[in-house]
């Protein structure tokens, strides 16, 4: 158990960020299989929200940290998210029709609306890998999975309203690196602090990645794959619950 290791974790929860605009600037993907990834990714982590994080939390410390630290988190995220779309983010999914990425929304306020996404998410795996000692398999595949549909729309939205491809590497490789410091940032804080602030961060993290699920990959997802996503969702949290039960 090392911060080595954190980073490390951060590294390959973030991969896809940096394939995203790699797979872009040689296809463009079509509205369902988008929604389909989109609905597949939300699936695992609702499995990993309940069978990981907030069991994890509850054990630590009881229902009413985790409860607060859910809420907190939730609302943190909600606020942000609002905060994002006011300055031009709201669509940052999109890569499809006249909203794609956002209109003409510059490549600060996507990769702001994608750091919003991605932070709770990789401190998580700090969180995680100090409380537990190892990284739970289903957060990380999770958290792989989601990264995935974000880094390809934001990518493809920049592309189609004429970012440069070198402007777009550097955008999302930025934001990789981000999500590997907020892994380490996640195992240095959480290894100062006891049980109890430990299920309240946990939960914190639970709550931003259930807001975010709710406020921009499931919507999004059904807009794009129709009704076929409830299949893709319920797949992605059966294999998560699969991947986890080593972990519960």
């Amino acid at each position: 158990m090392s911060l080595e290791l954190a980073l490390f974790y951060g590294f390959i929860s973030g991969l896809p960020i940096i394939i995203g605009p790699i797979i872009t600037k040689f296809y463009t993907f079509k509205e369902k299989p988008i929604g389909l990834i989109m609905a597949f990714g939300s699936g695992v982590l609702i499995a990993v929200i309940a069978f990981s994080l907030m069991t994890e939390a509850y054990h630590l410390g009881g229902i009413i940290p985790v409860s607060l630290g859910f809420v907190i988190g939730a609302v943190l995220f909600s606020w942000g998210n609002h905060t994002v779309n006011k300055r031009g983010a709201k669509n940052r999914k999109r890569c499809f029709g006249p909203k794609v990425g956002g209109g003409s929304a510059s490549g600060i306020s996507l990769a702001l609306g994608s750091l919003m996404d991605n932070i709770p998410e990789s401190f998580a795996i700090g969180v995680s890998l100090f409380s537990g000692g190892a990284v739970s398999s289903a957060l990380l595949v999770g958290i792989m999975i989601s990264n995935f549909p974000e880094s390809v729309a934001g990518s493809q939205a920049m592309k189609i309203t004429g970012r440069t491809q070198k402007y777009i590497f550097k955008t999302w490789g930025g934001i990789a690196i981000v999500n590997v410091v907020a892994a380490g940032i996640g195992f240095l804080v959480i290894s100062q602090l006891g049980p109890e602030a430990i299920a309240i961060t946990l939960g914190v993290a639970g709550g931003a990645i259930l807001a975010m699920l709710a406020e921009t990959m499931m919507p999004e997802a059904y807009e794009n794959g129709g009704y076929h996503i409830s299949l893709a969702t319920v797949a992605g949290f059966l294999i998560a619950f699969i991947i986890g039960l080593g972990d519960i």
